[in-house]
């Protein structure tokens, strides 16, 4: 996947570019899939929920806001999907409360309160230190488990976990 694009940068002719989405984002949502389902989910439901993200979002591409990261959709769409297919399945997903705030699946509509507190979230997390924003998004937007986030940044899981405390505390401070 290349570098966070606007979702303007996929508009082809006054419509989003379905293909090349799926061409730069297959790969993206392949990977949330297998950090968040590990081994529960069967091939062929992993490339069921790929094929799904992208029928959501082309069928709610009218309410994207275009000066967005698209991945940060794709990434809360994948998600969502990941833990309803788990749930049919039976298996328990931890959800944190705060993860609920940034995209409901149950509720495909993007809401304008909802946008509203993705906003203040992006918002917040512009003015922080770039570790913790990577820590953030890897956590919650790739969902990358905190063993593998503290071996990427080279530091102790329970560094991980108290910067992740941290900056959900900073975050529903300014947020709520």
């Amino acid at each position: 996947m290349s570098k966070d694009k606007e979702i303007k940068q996929y508009i082809k002719n006054n419509e989003l570019d379905l293909e090349k989405i799926i061409n730069e984002y297959s790969s993206y949502i392949a990977t949330i899939i297998n950090n968040m389902a590990c081994a529960n989910l069967s091939n062929e439901d992993k490339e069921e929920i790929i094929s799904e993200v992208f029928f959501i979002l082309w069928k709610n591409k009218h309410k994207l806001d275009i000066n967005k990261n698209l991945s940060s959709y794709i990434a809360g769409i994948t998600r969502n999907l990941v833990k309803e297919y788990l749930r049919k399945i039976k298996i328990d997903v931890d959800i944190s409360d705060y993860e609920n705030s940034l995209y409901s699946y149950d509720k495909i509509d993007f809401f304008d309160t909802e946008i509203q507190e993705i906003r203040n979230i992006e918002k917040k997390l512009e003015n922080m230190k770039e570790i913790d924003k990577t820590i953030f998004l890897d956590f919650y937007y790739s969902s990358k488990s905190i063993k593998d986030i503290a071996k990427e940044q080279k530091m102790s899981e329970f560094s991980v976990k108290q910067r992740l405390y941290r900056i959900r505390n900073k975050i529903k401070k300014e947020v709520r």
